[in-house]
């Protein structure tokens, strides 16, 4: 046990820094993150403050004037960051405390908020808290012990706070959250220390061709040191003779020679790069012709398996005595490993944990994006399903009953959806399809099926003849707002419920074709 636990801090700690270079790409990197986040808290905040003040009701103003002091405080103390950041001269381990402390009241102020709101209006809800964990863990960098406590003292309390009124499932859906901003945080702060590892590596070697003046080449000891350290290819590439040689760790990913003349017109003519990816390459070479001392790009080439894989590229560009440039050294690091992780936090953060669909904020996104992109002929099918008396289910069987069938359901979407369908969870029963097509009669042979399939679930034996109802709604234009065609679909919704539920209905939009 004691190994794995070994092992685990290695490797989120990964290569070793000091704590001044951690906190000087610390610094740099979260003033820019913190000074946009305030300016738009600035604004945000004046919007709110402005609604309480001009188009509240009367009869609420008591518990507006609650949230009012809640917006002037955070609006005080976002401008007050924005004069002290921009204002005072600090050092930089000055500053770093600085930001620990603004982003603490940061997150006491979400917390608060949060928890007076539950309190004050009932919402069911964490958005707040959760946007503002997900900023600090996603998009801010600070030492493991400062973050992992702060995550910790966030959820702790605003898990006991809402224990008694949220459900099972909200509960383990706020706790997994926490848990993938947590590894988020942790895969980011690795990947931050070996960045600063590499940089300082590239500066020692370019010190010491420097100072021992050999020709401004690396030796082969110097080349397998750091194949060693780093796991990758190196190479060095003669400017004025136009030549390439890289390490023997190039062989085992591609078929090309190690050492190639003619590199730039061999990188113009490689008909397997893709035009995008082979413009780096080339500008990466431009650039250590001009004489840019440090360049970092990620893309994608193809190699002698037939896979096409992430790799990683950092080059210095080493100069003779009279600036002139004359070498570019560097490293090419297979990171398709990395990608994949990434790529997979940011699909779980797109779903709802308790049913594998999109949540509610992930399928709106997709369906505002396709309204403005919808071409001739195109058009944009919202299908809104909701369970018919789907509480009486939780009261009579019980809450695990409930769960079941609402799996059971997004089960059966997924399965039986047309080919492009998107689909969402938008609320505790309520579910939204999005589909892009010139004929929605699938979706509406979709929509019959999962009445039907619906209709049929049994739960250990036991028929349970759940419903469900659903109103469809369609826009061929994009200029309709997606604002709109919800409403359509929710209009539909209710007409289906009022002619006696499980059933489809539709409307449309003025800018669609009557069906």
């Amino acid at each position: 046990m004691g190994t794995r636990v070994d092992a685990l801090i290695k490797w989120i700690l990964g290569a070793k820094i000091s704590h001044e270079d951690f906190v000087e790409k610390s610094v740099w990197s979260n003033q820019i993150a913190l000074r946009i986040g305030t300016a738009f808290g600035v604004l945000f905040e004046l919007c709110n403050i402005c609604r309480v003040l001009f188009f509240s009701n009367i009869g609420t103003m008591a518990n507006h004037r609650s949230y009012l002091r809640f917006y002037l405080v955070y609006l005080v103390c976002c401008v007050a960051f924005l004069i002290i950041d921009f204002c005072c001269n600090m050092s930089v381990m000055a500053r770093y405390r600085f930001y620990m402390i603004s982003v603490g009241m940061i997150l006491f102020w979400h917390l608060l908020f949060n928890m007076h709101d539950v309190y004050l209006s009932g919402a069911m809800a964490y958005f707040t808290i959760v946007t503002a964990i997900f900023f600090f863990s996603g998009f801010l960098m600070f030492k493991p012990l400062y973050t992992i406590i702060s995550l910790g003292i966030c959820y702790i309390t605003y898990f006991l706070f809402i224990h008694p009124i949220f459900s099972v499932g909200e509960m383990v859906n706020f706790t997994v959250t926490i848990c993938l901003c947590v590894l988020m945080y942790l895969i980011r702060y690795k990947h931050l220390r070996i960045e600063i590892s590499q940089v300082n590596q590239m500066r020692e070697v370019q010190q010491e061709l420097t100072d021992a003046q050999r020709d401004f080449r690396l030796t082969i000891e110097q080349y397998e040191l750091i194949r060693e350290q780093e796991s990758s290819i190196t190479f060095e590439w003669d400017i004025r003779e136009d030549w390439i040689r890289f390490s023997k760790e190039w062989k085992h990913y591609f078929d090309h020679p190690e050492n190639i003349s003619q590199f730039y017109d061999f990188i113009e003519n490689l008909e397997l790069l893709s035009s995008s990816h082979k413009e780096i390459l080339l500008t990466c070479m431009k650039n250590i012709k001009k004489g840019v001392a440090y360049q970092k790009y990620e893309f994608m080439l193809p190699v002698k398996s037939g896979e096409n894989r992430w790799f990683e590229i950092r080059v210095i560009t080493q100069t003779n005595k009279h600036s002139e440039p004359v070498l570019g050294i560097g490293i090419l690091s297979d990171i398709t490993e990395r990608k994949v992780r990434i790529n997979q936090l940011e699909k779980e953060i797109q779903m709802d944990l308790f049913t594998g669909l999109l949540n509610k904020t992930s399928i709106e996104r997709y369906g505002r994006r396709k309204l403005s992109e919808l071409r001739e002929g195109e058009k944009l099918a919202a299908l809104i399903v909701d369970m018919d008396d789907f509480k009486d289910i939780n009261d009579h069987y019980g809450h695990p009953m409930g769960d079941y069938v609402l799996k059971e359901a997004a089960d059966i979407m997924r399965h039986y959806a047309p080919a492009g369908a998107r689909i969402g969870r938008i609320g505790g029963d309520e579910f939204m399809v999005l589909l892009v097509s010139h004929d929605i009669s699938g979706l509406k042979t979709f929509a019959e099926t999962v009445i039907r399939k619906i209709h049929n679930i049994q739960w250990n034996g036991i028929t349970v003849s759940p419903s469900c109802s659903m109103g469809l709604a369609v826009a061929s234009a994009p200029n309709v707002s997606y604002d709109d065609l919800y409403r359509k679909a929710d209009d539909a919704l209710y007409h289906a419920k009022q002619l006696g539920k499980n059933r489809l209905y539709s409307v449309f939009s003025e800018q669609t074709e009557n069906n």
